[in-house]
């Protein structure tokens, strides 16, 4: 309600401590409506009133005669800062503030006849000053900094990671998480071969934090019994600049070390044929996407040890016998890829690809019993995962072998891209470990959108979140009051205004009940992330969201959504997820332990891996108490993440005679010695 002073009754108005000479004739609106209290970025807010000052002595000198210009010395009245001020009505204190010179009127160009001033109430000044910074502005936040570690995430969810101010929750930001799905598909986030690492994780702040640097930064501060509740320390904000990834300075995640490769036809990438039982290049040069460079002259450049997912889109040719395929789940069979190291021709992370070997091997089983052959073009697509691939630069092959060997039955012909198709294709989507030891600056990963989240948004957001009222503290300059709307209602003071209105004019009364709503939706913005969609399904509302409905008043109707830019999501984490994927800047905890290094090897029978070394690698292995015994995993990392699949033998490499063991190519179980010896 808007009051004005009709009794003759004048406002008093000191700046700098000082008291200033006011018309005593004018009228001055001497409060404002409630709702000024709730909402901060409708401006003018709290109390913003127009003034005018008599020209008189006192106010002259207060001044520092700004109207004459031939005045230099001493320096004149600063317009462009802020005058501390505070207006008292007959005694009652108003409002806190600051003043602001608008205009000097002069009287026939030789006298001052009046200033024209501004008065800005505390909470105005306020949020003027965060209605033009943002969420990324608040550089005291980068106390908060730290490195992305393996460690840091998983520590931040006992609350060890700043005594809590920062915890990493598991959220989707675009990159399409899935569980694993049937037997064959081994690329969901809960399985070694999508786990999540540390760049698929983005770091949530206290929301009180944020709340604090807002009022440090701006030069204010505040006191608020709510702020402090204990369920106030459980409200976090996720520092989500934007897209997939976090934001590190000198790299952008979005596009890192992503390529995507294929043939260009009749240049010599076409028509490849894949001899059973050997490596193949991929020969091709045609960069569909390569936006940071990393792929030059057929080979992809590695700047630090790290893990690769990717698809591998082929389309071939199968010519020869129904049971003789390419890759089928026998002794013989299998489809593989690798990286191979263009300078030292050094092979790394050899993996099997378990669809391809599947589709044939159900192709075969299917056409079993029929005399007549094939010859058909299939195109097949996989995931795959390369697995501590060092620095460097490197080719990617490939190698199919049929379920028998030639001495047996002819062997298949697969030619890649046959008839000059252009239809493979081999893509890098993520290199796993890009941000693992980067030091996350949690300023620049603030909430931006698309033009940036200013302060003042942020705090309208907690007031209607909480419904808030905030408030200039009569008692301490600079410092609000923030508090529930219920706690500062209850606080108030029964006050008679009959001093301050003419109450022979005309006015009414509204009952309040008249204006009361039936129903009353208080909600936040529906995310898109994974857990946020996946309450909504289950419970069949929006997390967050809680509904009122007045049973009580006969009259009330209509419904009032109040509805915040937040939006709440649940913290959790899946169990089996997040704990596995890195490899440089972290110490986890082994859970396998090793067994030295081994020779593994593809070759048809025990008796060939001796002298072979083009059909081999070697690994230092490991199993879960570092013991070797047949029925065991043998895995090539110290965390169980990578069983030793792709491989029919292992043997140890150490002096003296060593027995050849057998080992199952699919699950890296370890089988029963062969007799043979190296």
């Amino acid at each position: 309600m808007g009051v004005i002073s009709t009794q003759n009754i004048t406002y008093r108005l000191i700046a700098n401590d000082e008291q200033l000479d006011v018309f005593e004739d004018e009228d001055l609106k001497i409060s404002n409506n409630v709702t000024g209290l709730f909402d901060i970025g409708t401006l003018p807010s709290d109390f913003t009133r127009q003034i005018t000052l008599p020209g008189t002595k006192k106010n002259n000198a207060f001044f520092e005669h700004v109207y004459d210009i031939s005045i230099e010395n001493p320096f004149l009245f600063a317009t462009n800062i802020k005058v501390p001020c505070y207006l008292d009505f007959n005694g009652v204190y108003l409002i806190n503030g600051y003043l602001q010179l608008n205009k000097v009127n002069m009287f026939q160009s030789k006298a001052v006849d009046s200033y024209e001033v501004t008065i800005f109430g505390t909470l105005s000044s306020f949020g003027k000053i965060i209605n033009n910074t943002y969420l990324t502005d608040l550089t005291s936040l980068s106390k908060y900094n730290h490195t992305s570690s393996y460690d840091n995430i998983t520590a931040s969810w006992s609350g060890s990671l700043f005594n809590g101010d920062i915890v990493y929750p598991l959220a989707d930001y675009g990159s399409g998480y899935e569980f694993t799905q049937g037997a064959l598909n081994l690329f969901g986030m809960d399985d070694q071969d999508g786990a999540l690492t540390v760049q698929n994780f983005k770091p949530a702040i206290r929301v009180k934090k944020v709340l604090d640097a807002i009022f440090e930064e701006a030069g204010y501060t505040y006191s608020s019994s709510f702020m402090n509740e204990p369920f106030i320390d459980d409200v976090y904000m996720i520092a989500n600049y934007g897209l997939k990834y976090p934001e590190y300075a000198g790299v952008d995640l979005e596009t890192y070390g992503k390529i995507k490769i294929g043939a260009i036809s009749g240049s010599g990438m076409t028509d490849i044929n894949l001899p059973s039982g050997s490596w193949v290049t991929l020969p091709w040069y045609n960069e569909l996407s390569d936006p940071q460079n990393f792929y030059n002259n057929g080979a992809y450049r590695v700047d630090k040890t790290t893990n690769l997912n990717g698809v591998l889109n082929i389309n071939i040719n199968v010519s020869g016998s129904q049971n003789n395929m390419p890759g089928t789940l026998s002794a013989n069979g299998t489809w593989q890829i690798r990286m191979l190291e263009t300078g030292s021709s050094t092979p790394y992370s050899t993996r099997a690809v378990s669809s391809y070997i599947n589709f044939f091997d159900q192709l075969q089983q299917s056409r079993g019993g029929l005399s007549v052959g094939i010859n058909t073009t299939y195109e097949l697509g996989s995931q795959f995962k390369f697995d501590s691939i060092p620095a460097g630069n490197y080719y990617f092959q490939i190698r199919q072998s049929p379920n028998y060997p030639s001495s047996v039955a002819s062997l298949p012909v697969v030619t890649l891209d046959p008839q000059g198709t252009t239809k493979s294709f081999l893509e890098i989507k993520e290199v796993k470990q890009a941000a693992d030891g980067k030091v996350l600056d949690i300023p620049s990963n603030m909430p931006y959108a698309t033009q940036g989240i200013k302060q003042i948004d942020f705090i309208i957001a907690l007031q209607r979140k909480f419904h808030l009222v905030i408030y200039p503290d009569k008692t301490k300059p600079f410092n609000f009051i923030i508090e529930t709307f219920s706690n500062w209602y209850k606080k108030g003071k029964v006050a008679s205004f009959n001093d301050y209105i003419d109450l022979n004019q005309k006015w009414d009364v509204t009952p309040a009940n008249n204006l009361a709503v039936n129903k009353l939706n208080f909600g936040d913005t529906l995310d898109q992330d994974y857990l946020s969609q996946q309450f909504s399904k289950a419970a069949n509302r929006e997390y967050g969201k809680a509904y009122y409905t007045d049973l009580q008043n006969f009259y009330s109707q209509g419904t009032l959504e109040v509805k915040t830019t937040l939006a709440s999501t649940p913290l959790l984490r899946i169990p089996g997820t997040g704990l596995s994927g890195s490899v440089s800047g972290i110490n986890p905890t082994p859970t396998k332990f090793s067994i030295g290094t081994w020779k593994v090897s593809y070759v048809s029978s025990a008796a060939l891996v001796c002298g072979n070394f083009t059909e081999a690698a070697f690994y230092q292995l490991y199993t879960d108490d570092g013991t070797f015994a047949t029925g065991k995993i043998a895995y090539t990392d110290p965390y169980g993440n990578n069983p030793v699949i792709g491989f029919d033998w292992m043997v140890y490499q150490t002096g003296g005679a060593n027995e050849v063991y057998s080992l199952n190519p699919s699950t890296g179980e370890i089988g029963f010695g062969s007799g043979f010896f190296c």
